[in-house]
């Protein structure tokens, strides 16, 4: 199968580099709009095609895909419903780990009547909790409570926050402003992110809390019946009150203010702050905790827990995401999806076949996803 990465990014280089080290080069062609990228790229793979693709413009898009069997895209999420659209015009499969606020369900009957697939938010989270969430309603029936825990940081808290850049700070910043769509007494709601902080004890990782961030997509349309359903964002204990204080201050805000006569964006500049000084530690650490309770009162866990691997210099974070999108790209390519169409991967979780495919893709790349079904309450 020809397959295309596009986006050499952290994440988009580490399934690059899994697909090669998996597939070999012959098929495999890596695009990106920065010649760098692709040259860095070319230096590790040997042997792969590489492409100048600008994912802004709709041809240069359609030209890759034209001449590919499927692609993972690991873009910015705004660029990324162009892409989906282009994947259905050129009759592709795609496995994408971008976050887009607009939702891929809509394309679903144009790629259904194309034959292919298209897997959205197929990374870690939304992504792998996803697949637990598909499993555990699988394995208990109707759900009575999911509740999903997911992190990023360095293995120990470092200062000011507590924390280490391992991905974009605009994106993290839109994740702590974004307000958070949960499920509270059977209703989709909204509330603010960081709200309702509450501390947690992770096995061989110690204290951590978690709060309220926006990241269940397509599990609030696809997950019916259930009373409560949130996800949380891990982080060392503090980290949520610093972000507030930030977020009080009006130094997240997109809304501009004038500066000596010129208008300055108070998110740009703490942006530019966070980059200058936070430390950008590679060696990270990923949690994943999921909890589910069925109807009947039978209860369920998940958790998966990564390291920054020594061996490879990747961090957990473009592990357990970029693996997982790999996971899923050779689940369609066994032909173990379990639909055609726009298919999220808690759909991939329900299926016993295609759930142990991908499980058991990430744990030959030492990477856990521990499960257990506990007595009904």
């Amino acid at each position: 199968m020809r397959t295309a990465v596009l986006g050499l990014g952290r994440i988009g280089s580490a399934a690059a580099w899994d697909i090669w080290d998996r597939w070999g080069e012959a098929d495999l062609v890596l695009a990106d709009a920065r010649i760098e990228a692709l040259r860095e790229a070319a230096s590790r793979l040997r042997g792969v095609e590489t492409r100048v693709v600008d994912a802004r413009d709709p041809v240069s898009i359609s030209s890759l895909f034209r001449e590919v069997d499927a692609a993972i895209v690991a873009l910015p999420g705004r660029l990324v419903p162009a892409v989906w659209s282009s994947a259905v015009d050129e009759g592709i499969d795609l496995v994408d780990v971008s976050y887009s606020e607009e939702s891929p369900l809509g394309l679903n009957s144009r790629a259904r009547a194309e034959g292919i697939t298209i897997v959205p938010d197929a990374g870690m989270a939304p992504g792998l909790s996803n697949l637990a969430a598909g499993r555990a309603l699988a394995e208990l029936g109707e759900l009575r409570e999911l509740v999903i825990m997911v992190g990023g940081v360095p293995q120990e808290p470092r200062p000011p926050l507590g924390y280490a850049i391992t991905w974009s700070p605009e994106d993290l910043i839109e994740e702590y402003t974004r307000p958070a769509r949960i499920v509270r007494g059977g209703e989709v709601v909204e509330v603010p992110a960081l709200s309702d902080p509450v501390e947690v004890d992770v096995p061989g990782v110690g204290r951590m809390e978690a709060f309220l961030t926006d990241g269940l997509r397509t599990l609030l349309k696809t997950i019916r019946g259930v009373d409560r359903m949130e996800e949380r964002t891990l982080r060392y204990p503090g980290h949520a009150r610093a972000i507030r204080f930030l977020r009080d201050l009006g130094l997240l805000s997109r809304e501009p203010v004038v500066v000596d006569g010129k208008e300055v964006i108070p998110a740009e500049v703490t942006v530019r702050l966070l980059e200058a000084r936070l430390p950008r530690d590679p060696r990270d650490l990923v949690v994943m905790l999921v909890s589910a309770v069925g109807r009947d009162g039978g209860r369920m866990e998940f958790r998966l827990i990564d390291r920054y691997d020594e061996s490879t210099g990747m961090t957990a974070m473009a592990r357990t995401t970029a693996f997982a999108a790999t996971g899923f790209l050779r689940a369609v390519s066994d032909g173990l999806s379990p639909s055609r169409g726009v298919v999220p991967p808690e759909a991939f979780g329900a299926s016993e076949e295609a759930y142990e495919s991908v499980r058991g893709w990430l744990a030959e790349r030492g990477i856990r996803l521990a499960e257990e079904i506990l007595e009904e309450d």
